[in-house]
């Protein structure tokens, strides 16, 4: 199972949390608004020791598509906790992906499933 990081919250930059994956990668998932606002997420692998990244999902939680995504994802969470933000709730989605190959595949899956 993935090595999950804090959350950490900059009330200017939104919210991220590190991510250590069972293969060895590392990925940052960014909230760009924190809290329960909509704005964008986006996860993201870490390369060339940390100085880099290649974003590897979005998600515009403004969207239909990603007010779906987020409503499926919570759905089962108490409406004001933490599990019911969008940052922990996707980290809870795709925690217990072994590879970003995963995370992308689920994420994918997830996105796919709206309407259903």
């Amino acid at each position: 199972m993935a090595k999950v990081g804090s959350f950490v919250t900059d009330p200017r930059a939104g919210a991220y949390c590190k991510v250590t994956l069972d293969s060895g990668e590392k990925i940052i998932v960014n909230h760009d608004k924190g809290g329960f606002k909509g704005g964008m997420l986006t996860i993201e692998v870490q390369k060339f020791m940390g100085f880099s990244s290649e974003r590897v999902f979005f998600c515009n939680l403004d969207s239909d598509e990603g007010r779906t995504a987020l409503t499926q994802l919570t759905r089962n969470v108490r409406p004001d906790s933490v599990e019911a933000t969008p940052l922990a709730a996707f980290v809870e989605y795709f925690k217990d992906c072994r590879s970003v190959s995963e995370i992308k595949a689920k994420c994918d899956a997830l996105m796919a499933s709206r309407g259903r």
